[in-house]
């Protein structure tokens, strides 16, 4: 078979495996995450927009932060269109599933067993690290385009095209600087340890690693000076507590995270060699030194290294250990193993009878931009920007991430959406606690933030509701479809919109 046909069919497997991702993981457009790009986008083509909205203003007042670069970029690739915002996320899927076919062709032979391996990555690994992280996401994010081009640049790294992993990882970085400096740091690292024992020093890419350094340090410099906790430093730990330990506290990973992880990385540990043996000792050493840096002595700086998020690779890279290892032994079926379709066409018929025939199972979000249906949080929420004025200013439930895109209003305050500036955490972190009545004490308490949410605000009081009124609030979102109390303007069969 002549190479460009070879190209094609593997092109044409990664965009099958990218809709076996789809079937699986869903799709998400102008929720989650996103809740935190379009509508400051939208806020700087319609400066009317989102006047009272905490997050947005807060955005669009500040120096720099790290979504900086990505959005400029996504505010002229067309971030209202959802078919074009779903053509990037598709690209961006498709090239990091080339990635990673690279990536596995190097320690797996059979065409099926490859593609096993990155249905254990992509698939059987989510929701699984440590820190809930994840190499994929079913969304268009800087965190997606910055693990697109770090695989490519890790996939040139292993092949000692030392020029290309510098260049990708600098452009990584500017989309979202955290992805790039740890695995900057680790496949650097790693190599000078592996040549300094075999005294090769000398082989050191010093050029490249340069170049990378002098065009990302000065980005890195920047996001320092205007994020952190510099002047309150036990006050910012305590409300990255709040809001963030299921990312940056190893106490909350919970023990099926550790151990399973810990099993991971025995693997890593006995299976690979040099530089790649390296590696994986800086992920488990950075992560021990990390948690003592957090969790004991509380320091800001060891926070943002965020360094448990560098345990996507390790999983990576452990489940192709466990699948080359298989490989060893699993021979037949012939077809399944060495054929090139057979394993991604059997791959899709498993997920896509799992989603459609398995009952008990919580079903991602199909936001496609050519569905039909919408979600009750999305339908409200479009009720709220036609039966509501524009300078409305809502509260709604701590989990609603659909509310400010589509209903095109503000928000007093929302747990979502951050900057991790500190001046804006601080105001944050008050209106959280004056709006829900919830803090760290409540959480280190065993209470519930999305119960506690959800029942000021189906049961509000005349103390609550004046309160609100003279913050300036004038609308809620409620799962209560009646309370009498207050005028309704709206309803689907989940939620109801009141005014104050």
């Amino acid at each position: 078979m002549k190479r460009y046909q070879q190209d094609i069919i593997t092109l044409l497997t990664a965009t099958l495996f990218y809709g076996l991702l789809m079937i699986y993981h869903g799709y998400q457009y102008g929720v989650g995450d996103q809740s935190q790009i379009l509508p400051c986008l939208f806020a700087q083509d319609h400066p009317e927009a989102y006047a009272g909205d905490h997050y947005v203003n807060a955005y669009l007042n500040s120096p720099v932060n790290e979504r900086s670069v990505f959005h400029f970029f996504l505010r002229y690739l067309g971030y209202e269109q959802p078919w074009l915002v779903w053509l990037w996320h598709a690209l961006m899927s498709v090239m990091m599933i080339l990635a990673w076919m690279r990536i596995v062709a190097l320690g797996i032979t059979s065409k099926g067993l490859q593609w096993l391996a990155l249905a254990l990555i992509f698939i059987a690994g989510s929701h699984t690290n440590m820190g809930g992280n994840e190499l994929y996401y079913p969304i268009l994010i800087p965190s997606l385009a910055a693990k697109c081009l770090a695989s490519w640049g890790l996939y040139f790294w292993l092949k000692e095209r030392y020029s290309l992993w510098a260049l990708l990882l600098i452009l990584a970085g500017w989309m979202q600087p955290l992805v790039s400096i740890q695995l900057f740091l680790l496949t650097f690292l790693s190599l000078t340890f592996h040549l300094v024992a075999g005294k090769q020093l000398r082989q050191l890419p010093w050029k490249p690693a340069g170049l990378y350094l002098i065009l990302t340090l000065p980005w890195i410099y920047l996001l320092t000076r205007y994020n952190g906790g510099h002047d309150d430093p036990a006050g910012f730990m305590d409300i990255m507590e709040f809001r963030l330990s299921h990312h940056f506290y190893p106490h909350s990973f919970g023990w099926f995270h550790l151990v399973f992880g810990g099993m991971l990385a025995l693997v890593t540990l006995r299976f690979y060699r040099q530089r790649l043996k390296w590696f994986m000792v800086l992920i488990a050493l950075g992560c021990l030194l990390y948690t003592i840096g957090v969790e004991v002595y509380r320091i800001p700086e060891v926070l943002y290294s965020q360094w448990w998020k560098t345990t996507i690779w390790l999983e990576a890279f452990a489940f192709i250990a466990i699948t080359a290892q298989l490989e060893k032994v699993i021979q037949r079926p012939a077809f399944l193993i060495r054929s090139v379709i057979a394993m991604p066409l059997l791959l899709v018929l498993l997920v896509f009878s799992y989603r459609t025939f398995v009952p008990f199972q919580t079903r991602p979000i199909y936001l496609f931009p050519w569905s039909e249906k919408v979600t009750d949080e999305i339908d409200i929420s479009r009720q709220a920007e036609t039966l509501t004025p524009p300078d409305a200013i809502f509260i709604v439930p701590v989990d609603f991430t659909a509310f400010r895109w589509y209903a095109k209003r503000s928000q007093y305050v929302d747990y979502k959406a951050m900057l991790h500036q500190e001046s804006f955490l601080k105001t944050w972190y008050k209106r959280m606690q004056e709006i829900y009545a919830f803090g760290l004490s409540e959480k280190k308490g065993g209470f519930n933030l999305h119960i506690f949410s959800q029942t000021l605000l189906d049961e509000p009081t005349t103390i609550s509701r004046d309160a609100w009124k003279q913050k300036g609030i004038t609308h809620i979102v409620s799962t209560n479809l009646d309370i009498p109390e207050l005028q309704q303007v709206a309803r689907n069969t989940t939620y109801a919109i009141y005014q104050l």
